[in-house]
């Protein structure tokens, strides 16, 4: 993936889930629509700054809305936090919540850290295996992936569940079965 600004335009519903979080931009600097006056100065510094911590809150807004983040959603967030997209690109890939490729609507990930994996979450995992494939894999409606900790350890092993839309809709298995 290049990892620069595009000209890639977001798709309606990926632009007013990052406009809920960020709030309609104010110029055209932050991804509103340039006008003369945008030329004469940048915005930026402090004010920037100090809204970066809205980064992951923008993320979940589009993955949960549209069920996964497109390159011009994740260019969108960037101009509008004047974050570096390598920087989003680097967060958006560290969570496995989110996904940088288009998916079903429906995610089930499925914990397989030490807690769940002592719960065996590898039988549960071989039983979705032999019903829909393996992680990934998608039967039109959904797919699921092996997941890091869900914070449900202490009822392992661990599901969780998320339907893409506005709102979205989220639900949890512990104890999962398949």
């Amino acid at each position: 993936m290049d990892l620069h600004f595009l000209d890639a335009v977001p798709e309606d519903a990926e632009r007013e889930a990052v406009d809920a979080v960020l709030g309609p931009p104010e110029s055209g600097w932050d991804g509103g629509t340039r006008q003369t006056h945008d030329l004469r100065f940048a915005e930026g510094g402090h004010v920037a700054r100090g809204r970066r911590d809205l980064l992951l809150p923008a993320l979940h807004a589009v993955n949960d809305r549209v069920g996964w983040i497109s390159r011009a959603a994740l260019d969108y967030i960037c101009r509008r936090l004047t974050i570096p997209p390598a920087e989003a690109y680097g967060v958006a890939t560290f969570y496995a919540m989110f996904s940088l490729k288009q998916r079903p609507r429906r995610v089930v990930h499925v914990c397989t850290d030490i807690a769940c994996a002592a719960k065996d979450s590898a039988s549960l995992c071989a039983q979705l295996r032999e019903r829909v494939g393996g992680p990934g894999s998608e039967d039109g409606e959904f797919t699921w992936h092996e997941s890091p900790c869900l914070g449900l350890c202490e009822r392992a092993p661990a599901a969780v569940s998320l339907q893409a839309g506005d709102p979205p809709r989220y639900s949890v298995a512990a104890p999962a079965s398949a």
